[in-house]
């Protein structure tokens, strides 16, 4: 059978299994991917005799949408080299579209072509004094089918049908992921001269927001380290929570006052609650909590902490802090008497 029956047969499968779906008429549909980058997996750190070290990690993102990831590659960039390439969006009905979505460039280091500007890796001091950010080097990949995730899904096929990485079509079928495990080239961030401490690692698939998908908000996900060198990294979540909390200023409050707080971290969005537990005695309040600052590099909000008025505090008047349902600074708030 040619790989054009092939698609052919797969799509017929995928516009039939949409089409069932209860409460989608047979109007025409386009049968988008939606990408979800996984939590880093099988971090480690390496330091060598000179002093430089290396945080490794591998990598799956999957694609959860109603139809592939197919990236086709279009004429040669004058200057670069380099292969435009232009994401294919079946429809249940008629002939494809086609949407401009980067370039294809040679890796010398894998040997193949790879897709530009897929994922982009980010590490994100939380609670590591004199610590920086860092950004890996990565940014090309060669999409395909690698790994199943969930076959249940319409359309999805029972085996891999992007199974090479191609000079001319690379995708990632509905249901399948791929992965890139921590020996792979790219697979790194440097971490030489950085300090010890709590760090957030956040990979993004399709950072620059050219693929089209189904759904733009679920591209994030973080796993919260603890890193020491030469060579300790432990997971503190991998629940894929991109919320973290750095540091609430002040950290303590009197029995029966109000402060003033400002409490800084990442991945903090409107609306986000103020929260306190695991502490005992009168329970810290958060009111007039505001979103003041939302930028790449650092998160803060403010808001009135009140400790309620009791004759005594509880045997252990320290606090843990968190923003949402996620980010948490561990003892980070203290009730005096």
């Amino acid at each position: 059978m040619t790989p054009h029956s092939l698609r052919t047969l797969w799509l017929a499968s995928a516009v039939a299994g949409v089409l069932s779906l209860p409460g989608i008429a047979a109007a025409q549909t386009a049968l988008r991917p939606n990408l979800i980058a996984l939590p880093a997996f099988n971090t480690s750190l390496a330091t060598d005799a000179g002093g430089r070290s290396t945080l490794r990690f591998g990598t799956t993102t999957w694609n959860s949408g109603i139809g592939p990831l197919e990236l086709a590659a279009g004429e040669v960039e004058t200057g670069s080299g380099k292969l435009r390439v232009y994401q294919v969006v079946y429809q249940s009905t008629g002939s494809p579209v086609l949407n401009f979505a980067g370039a294809f460039e040679y890796h010398p280091a894998h040997d193949h072509m790879h897709f530009n500007d897929y994922a982009l890796y980010m590490l994100q001091p939380v609670n590591a004094p004199g610590g920086s950010s860092r950004t890996g080097v990565k940014t090309t990949f060669c999409i395909m089918d690698s790994a199943p995730i969930n076959l249940s899904l319409p359309g999805a096929p029972r085996s891999p049908f992007y199974n090479r990485c191609g000079r001319d079509l690379q995708g990632m079928s509905v249901g399948w992921a791929d992965t890139y495990g921590a020996e792979l080239a790219g697979q790194e961030i440097d971490f030489t001269g950085d300090a010890d401490g709590v760090y957030q690692l956040k990979i993004e698939v399709d950072p620059k927001k050219l693929l089209v998908e189904t759904n733009e908000s679920d591209n994030l996900s973080c796993v919260l380290l603890s890193i020491r060198k030469p060579s300790t990294v432990t997971v503190l979540d991998s629940s894929g929570n991109c919320s973290a909390v750095a540091s609430i200023t002040p950290n303590s409050a009197r029995i029966g006052t109000s402060v003033q707080d400002t409490i800084t971290g990442y991945g903090f969005s409107p609306g986000m609650g103020v929260s306190f537990d695991s502490g005992s005695g009168p329970r810290p309040v958060a009111s007039n909590v505001q979103l003041t600052s939302n930028t790449a590099s650092v998160d803060q909000i403010t808001a009135t902490v009140t400790v309620p008025y009791k004759k005594q505090a509880g045997r252990d008047p320290v606090w843990n802090v968190r923003v949402g349902s996620g980010g948490v600074l561990a003892n980070g708030f203290r009730v005096t008497p």
